[in-house]
């Protein structure tokens, strides 16, 4: 997936400072934050789409993702991305391998997809935007903006059901992605086994290990 990078935009440096004073915004995302945490696992079917004016980019793909704890699998573009909260593989089919790499603490991105539900907790500052048909929209903003790749998230939130509804992450270079969810499942049994790569159900496929 690409990277998302450019300058932050000097209007948003004002209304950041005070963003984390916002106490509404606070109080909606400390009871989705409840919500979320009550789960055991989350299961959820979503559209992501990517969109970039400025360089004619505009792409659109389905996937899902399956989350347990700091575990996750998600598949997208191809691609079966696993993790058990240490080791990633991205499981390439169209090329027929896997890479394995590491956790990493200090991605770029900022948003690791098991963490898509709850990034909001740490390192943000928060405003409160609107409510609209049930649906409470709260801007996040990076408290350390410098070393992210976008400067603003965007959260839809089901007031009913106290569930994220869209994602939109504004990035510095003009990238807007968005993550909308279409179904949403939490509390089914997972096995931990199932966050990691089987190598024995897929013989023909080359590892690439790069971990340090």
């Amino acid at each position: 997936m690409k990277k998302i990078t450019t300058l932050l935009f000097a209007g948003l440096l004002a209304f950041n400072m005070n963003a984390q004073e916002d106490t509404k915004a606070k109080e909606i995302l400390d009871k989705l934050s409840a919500k979320t945490k009550s789960y055991s696992t989350i299961k959820a079917d979503f559209q992501y789409s990517m969109v970039n004016k400025t360089d004619g980019l505009n792409e659109t793909q389905s996937g899902k993702i399956e989350i347990k704890g700091n575990s996750y699998l998600l598949t997208i573009q191809g691609q079966d991305i696993i993790s058990d909260g240490k080791t990633i593989w991205t499981h390439i089919k169209e090329s027929e391998e896997v890479q394995i790499n590491s956790v990493s603490e200090d991605d770029e991105e900022g948003i690791s997809p098991n963490k898509i539900f709850t990034m909001y907790e740490t390192g943000f500052k928060y405003k409160y935007v609107d409510e609209k048909n049930n649906i409470q929209t709260v801007s996040l903003y990076p408290k350390d903006a410098e070393a992210k790749a976008y400067h603003r998230i965007s959260l839809m939130i089901d007031k009913t059901k106290q569930q994220i509804t869209e994602v939109t992450i504004f990035g510095k270079d003009g990238t807007q992605t968005t993550y909308k969810i279409k179904s949403f499942t939490p509390n089914t049994a997972i096995s931990d086994a199932y966050f990691t790569f089987n190598k024995s159900k897929y013989p023909n496929v080359e590892v690439i290990d790069l971990r340090d």
